[in-house]
């Protein structure tokens, strides 16, 4: 959920140190099922994309490597209408975020509100700077609302070298500081992290490990922190939590023990503000197809053709829309190549 920073605390040698280098390709994926070398972009519904691209350049230093027209018979497939949006690509040196802003939003999609702290369903994207050179003022003055307390960043605890806040954008979309109290890092500003928040842990924990192909890299139980419910202006949190290290960022998976998530009727609207979909850059998007649906997963879209590539799109057992990209090239803005 909105607490990814409880997994910096808990490993926070993973925080400095993880991976940012793509995995190298398998040589028999119809095998060994798909291979997932990252996470190409996360995607966010907004209302104004050229406000919010102004907000994530400015305040995150993120860089355009994308603008584009997002339509297809996949998209009109998860949509369940013919849909199309303008879209604008943004990346850190480590992850992606695609802001969408659709043609014609539904009335359902407009009424959906905010993705509660709880979940479920994808609630944040992370980004970390040292604690030299904040990028949280930036977001703040970029008119981003702190959800803590203090209305500021929160050390959780003192023998741990990181600050943590989580902001609301105009939309409601929300965001995950991490500033590290550390000299002479690798980066100036990153993306670490986008974190879901599930119904039940176990089955989604178990989902993703059949997806990537591998066990979660940590998992924790029943954890409770009274500095946490300040940096989350909720009382009395209790978490269980896992972490997926899927080439160039991670995964958060969260399950709010209390406050306890309400289940969604039906799946989210994709044009509902907020991140709207995970999408991951594969090698065969038919094969990670098939994954997901042996995992408890559900077809949305077969493979077809989208930004120069193929694309799949599918929904894990809470609802979340997930897509299996395969880029044209490496050259591809939507390729994790080189992240």
């Amino acid at each position: 959920g909105a607490l990814g920073a409880l997994g910096a605390l808990i490993a926070f040698a993973a925080v400095i140190t993880g991976s940012c280098s793509s995995t190298a390709p398998d040589a028999t994926p119809a095998d060994t099922g798909p291979v997932v070398r990252g996470i190409s972009y996360i995607g966010i519904s907004v209302s104004d994309v050229d406000r919010t691209a102004a907000y994530f350049a400015g305040a995150g230093g993120l860089i355009e490597v994308d603008r584009s027209d997002l339509r297809g018979a996949a998209l009109d497939r998860v949509a369940g209408k013919k849909v199309g949006a303008r879209t604008r690509t943004l990346r850190s040196n480590s992850g992606q975020v695609r802001l969408m802003q659709f043609d014609k939003p539904t009335a359902a999609s407009r009424v959906a509100g905010i993705v509660p702290v709880q979940g479920p369903g994808i609630t944040h994207v992370c980004f970390q700077s040292p604690d030299s050179k904040p990028i949280f003022p930036r977001f703040v003055a970029a008119g981003a609302k702190p959800l803590s307390r203090t209305g500021d960043l929160v050390q959780l605890r003192p023998d741990v070298p990181v600050k943590y806040a989580y902001l609301r954008d105009a939309d409601g979309t929300m965001i995950e500081i991490e500033q590290l109290l550390l000299d002479n890092l690798p980066f100036v500003h990153r993306m670490r992290h986008v974190a879901i928040a599930s119904l039940d842990i176990d089955r989604t924990v178990a989902f993703y490990a059949a997806i990537l192909g591998k066990a979660p890299r940590e998992r924790r139980s029943n954890l409770v922190n009274k500095t946490l419910d300040i940096t989350s202006g909720i009382d009395d949190l209790k978490l269980d939590v896992a972490w997926f290290q899927v080439g160039n960022l991670e995964l958060e998976i969260w399950e709010y023990l209390n406050p306890a998530p309400t289940p969604a009727s039906k799946p989210r609207p994709l044009e509902a503000r907020g991140h709207n979909m995970i999408v991951f850059d594969v090698s065969d998007p038919a094969v990670a197809l098939r994954r997901l649906q042996d995992a408890g997963g559900i077809q949305v879209a077969a493979p077809s053709p989208m930004d120069g590539g193929q694309i799949a799109f599918g929904r894990d057992p809470d609802g979340n829309l997930i897509g299996f990209f395969r880029p044209g090239s490496d050259s591809s803005p939507f390729s994790t190549h080189g992240l």
